[in-house]
């Protein structure tokens, strides 16, 4: 088990490194910088919810988007987080310049990533064409963190997978 968590934490300082490669290409750090920012406190999926409430066919739809989004929040954000307390890529090694400000919380497992993929579960779960542009999303959503070196790739898989069972658990529910 410690060579599995050894060889986990020498993959993530290798990839953390490989993403600011790319911060010559400016329009890339623009999109980037515009998909992260979409999922700071949920505000995309909140935005989906809100509309989807809305429309009588797709109101349990988001009811259960709102219970997974509120259920990443506090099973990941909350009490993982505390628990793992792990430092983010950008609090362990400052001297990789960021595009955006230094988050102030820790880094495991990647919020924005948790909520996406919990919201997009159950979006897919009810409305499979839907749920693939969620999915989509969340996946964009997961490389922007990578991207913007405020996560480690294990911090947005767990989040990933963390999300997927949250969505499913909700759905079932």
């Amino acid at each position: 088990m410690k060579n599995l968590i050894h060889k986990i934490i020498s993959l993530d300082k290798k990839w953390a490194f490989v993403m600011p490669e790319f911060y010559q290409h400016h329009v890339l750090n623009d999109v980037m910088m515009f998909i992260s920012s979409c999922g700071d406190f949920g505000m995309s999926w909140l935005i989906v919810i809100l509309i989807t409430n809305m429309i009588d066919q797709t109101r349990m739809m988001s009811i259960k988007m709102l219970i997974a989004l509120i259920g990443a929040t506090l099973i990941g954000q909350v009490t993982i987080k505390s628990i793992v307390r792990r430092k983010r890529p950008c609090h362990s090694y400052p001297e990789v310049e960021l595009l955006i400000p230094t988050p102030s919380d820790l880094s495991f497992p990647s919020g924005h990533t948790t909520a996406s993929f919990a919201c997009s579960t159950v979006m897919f779960l009810y409305y499979p064409l839907f749920g693939i542009l969620g999915y989509i999303y969340a996946s964009l959503t997961a490389i922007s963190r990578l991207y913007l070196f405020v996560h480690y790739l294990s911090d947005v898989t767990f989040g990933a997978i963390l999300g997927i069972t949250i969505g499913i658990i909700v759905y079932l529910i």
